[in-house]
């Protein structure tokens, strides 16, 4: 078990330094292209798409290291006022509702990266970015997230499974 969840919190960690890498990346690409339009005339072709895909794809693999921090927006109002077997059934509860949404956007999202990858698609633009780049974060993000959540219901419904593992 702690094998696991060592494994996942450094898939979480590998994916947050993407994200931030990413986002780096943007900025320095916004910044490179206000310079080369506004002070040196030239024209940008790249630049924008990039911005876009990248903090999209910061966003999208940020999001399994929030997980990980429990860094998530939740109203925890009820469940504190709970007892421990009702905290469990609402860990469960939340957990299957959660892990619903990031399955169907994981399946979803590999369906769009293997399309994009075996029919060759790419952007609409002079760039021609090809498609399978921008799409992979998609399906890896969320499949990340469905394991953490899939480990985190264990964890609930088994806390001694965190106790004798060191886990919180």
């Amino acid at each position: 078990m702690s094998a696991v969840l060592r494994i996942l919190d450094g898939l979480a960690r590998l994916s947050g330094i993407l994200a931030m890498l990413l986002l780096a990346s943007a900025t320095v690409v916004v910044t490179q292209m206000v310079i080369w339009r506004y002070f040196l005339g030239a024209s940008t072709v790249w630049q924008t798409e990039y911005v876009i895909f990248s903090t999209t794809a910061a966003m999208m693999l940020g999001a399994p290291y929030v997980l990980a921090l429990k860094g998530h927006v939740g109203v925890d109002l009820l469940v504190e006022r709970a007892g421990d077997g009702m905290r469990r059934v609402l860990a469960l509860i939340s957990g299957l509702a959660s892990l619903f949404f990031v399955g169907a956007l994981a399946w979803s999202g590999a369906h769009f990266l293997f399309e994009a990858t075996m029919k060759g698609w790419t952007t609409d633009t002079i760039w021609a970015l090809p498609l399978w780049i921008p799409f992979w974060p998609v399906p890896f993000a969320f499949a990340l997230m469905g394991l953490q959540l899939v480990m985190q219901m264990v964890l609930a419904v088994f806390p001694e499974l965190a106790a004798t593992e060191g886990a919180s």
